[in-house]
Formats: structure tokens, sequence, C-alpha cells
């Protein structure tokens, strides 16, 4: 720049400094003061918590909605999702989720990721998911450490932690364990000791859940593996298929046999009142034929006589002074004979 374009600039700074100097000194501040009330409030959303930190250190834990704090150079504010349940997944990726999910095509890094080696030095495709959330606002943004982003260190800590859990409890059993009974123990073991590894490091987080999502062998035993899967399969359905005759057959059985039971009890309750009333009536007719023999004998004499006549539908009645009577024949009455004539005529005698 020569001697005269830089005299020419001085020029032009001076004219402009002179005509809007003092207004730029005035906006200034009020600038200052404008960004700082803009500062000054803040709102956390319904499913989060505020964190204030005042001159660097932690100051309180706000609820949702608006607040108010001091400016910026003073105070500054952080949201946390403490309700929201977020996941992290191992294996595969999630494109988008609903009724029929995407995932993403698996990379060499989420094969490796899913490869373990387990108990029987077996190798197993094992995929996982671990859901979270924040529990401690404070020790989550400040305690986990990190230069980044705290939700990234956050799902750093998670992925590593999970990782040598998971690697550590399927390492502990055999390949059967992992592909077919095992998968619910298992991830019950790695959400216990995540929890516990979280909480030693004061991370603030809270495991909801570990879900495997699938495990499988190897692709060059695969076949095996499905061969042998079904033939448990196949087992356990006529395992399942006797257990349900048999507890089919077994009531019934019972039944039968309580109804036989009742029913003896019944009959020898009912044989052995019958008895007994048998046997007590006897006894109380000896105890009045002892009283009185001759009134005794007279009314049992009656009673068989009364019994024995009320089967009899004709009844003929002959003074005591008939010495001899001739049997009398009715012909009147062709369908009523006298057992002789019928004896006679069926014996040809006619």
């Amino acid at each position: 720049m020569s001697n005269q374009e830089y005299a020419e600039f001085q020029y032009v700074v001076r004219h402009y400094w002179q005509r809007y100097g003092r207004k730029v000194m005035l906006a200034v501040p009020l600038l200052i003061v404008a960004l700082s009330a803009i500062t000054m409030f803040y709102s956390v959303e319904a499913d989060s918590e505020g964190v204030v930190l005042r001159l660097g250190k932690y100051y309180e834990t706000t609820s949702p909605g608006l607040h108010f704090k001091l400016p910026w150079f003073i105070d500054r504010a952080y949201t946390v999702p403490v309700l929201k349940v977020q996941s992290l997944e191992f294996g595969y990726r999630t494109l988008r989720a609903g009724r029929r999910t995407e995932y993403a095509p698996k990379t060499a890094a989420d094969r490796e990721l899913a490869r373990i080696l387990t108990g029987d030095l077996n190798l197993a495709q094992v995929e996982w998911v671990v859901q979270y959330q924040v529990k401690n606002a404070n020790d989550f943004l400040f305690k986990i450490g990190g230069s980044r982003d705290p939700r990234e260190n956050a799902r750093d800590l998670i992925s590593d932690v999970s990782e040598a859990v998971m690697r550590r409890n399927v390492g502990d059993v055999s390949v059967d364990s992992v592909i077919t009974t095992g998968r619910e123990a298992i991830a019950g073991q790695v959400k216990g000791e995540m929890q516990k590894m979280l909480d030693d490091y004061e991370s603030g987080i809270l495991v909801i859940a570990v879900k495997l999502q699938s495990s499988s062998p190897p692709n060059p035993v695969e076949d095996a593996f499905d061969a042998v899967n079904r033939a448990k399969q196949g087992k356990e359905r006529v395992v399942n298929d006797a257990k349900g005759q048999r507890n089919k057959m077994i009531p019934a059985a019972r039944g039968k046999r309580d109804r036989a039971i009742a029913e003896a009890e019944g009959y020898a309750l009912r044989v052995l009142m019958s008895a007994t009333g048998q046997a007590n009536a006897f006894v109380s007719r000896l105890r009045e034929y002892e009283k009185a023999p001759e009134i005794t004998k007279t009314r049992l004499y009656l009673e068989a006589m009364e019994e024995i006549l009320g089967q009899v539908d004709e009844k003929v009645v002959i003074d005591e002074s008939v010495k001899g009577m001739i049997p009398f024949l009715n012909l009147d009455e062709g369908e009523r004979e006298l057992p002789g004539a019928r004896t006679a005529r069926e014996g040809g005698v006619q």
C-alpha cells in the first residue's frame, strides 16, 4: 500500500468514526445487555431435567418448565433427557422400526463384534440390544469423563461395559446354552453386572433391559445346529403330547376312583344304618316281649297276618261253628282256575 492509499484509508476511518463512533459505543453495551438478558432464561422439556453450573461448579438441578439463571458468563444450563429410554445395538443396526422393521446391511465390524467365543471353545454369533436411561443428570454430565459431548461419552462407556460383560458371560457357558435354552439367563446376568459396573463408575445410568436379539452358530456349522434344534423341538413336542395325554387320563381315572369310593362308602353307610335299625327294632321288641309276653305275641301275630293278608286279592271269612267245608269252584270266572285244574290240563287230563 502506497503512502497516498494509506492516507486515504486513515481519512475514511476518521470520517466514519466521527460520524458513527458514539453510536457504536452505545450499541455495544446494549447488545451485551440484550444477549445477557436472552441467556438468563432457559426451558426444560417434560422428559428432561436441567443442570445449572455457576462459575463452572454444580449449582442445582431443575425440573421441567421455564427457569431463570444468571447471564451466560456466570451460569450455564444443560438439559438431560432423564425419562427417555435410549438403546444401543450390538452386531446389527436398525434403520427404521415399525410393523416391518428395516435393518442395515451388516458390515465386517458388526459381524466381528457379534462373534463371541463360548465356554466349550466354539464360536457363536450373538446380537443384543441394551436399553437405558439417565437416573442422575449431574453424574451423567460430569462424572463419566471424556472430551466430547456427554451423550457420546455415555454411549462409549455403555458399549465398552456391555461388550466386556457379554463376552465374559458367554465365555462361561456352552454354545448350546447360548443358542437355545440359556439366552434369558445370560441376558439377566449381563444386565445385573452392567448395572453394578456403571454404578461403580458413578455414571448416573440405569440399565432398563438387555435383550439377546439373535444367537446362531457360525455359517459353516449352521445346518448341523439347525438339525439338532429340530430334533430337540420334535422331542419336546412328543414329550408335551405325552404329558397332555397323561394330564387328560389321570383326572378321569381319579374321578372314577373317587366316585367308586363314594358309592362304596354310601353303600356301607346305608347297610350299617339298616342293620343298626333292624337290631334296634329287634331289641325294642325283645324288651316289650319281656315285659308282657302274651300281649307281644298277639301283637306280632296280628302284624304278621296284616302283612300277609294285605297281599291276598280275595278273602273268605268262615265262622268258627262250620265244621266241614267243601271247596268252592267258581265256574262263572273262566279265567280263574284252581291250581289243581290247571295242573291236570297241562298234564293232558281233560
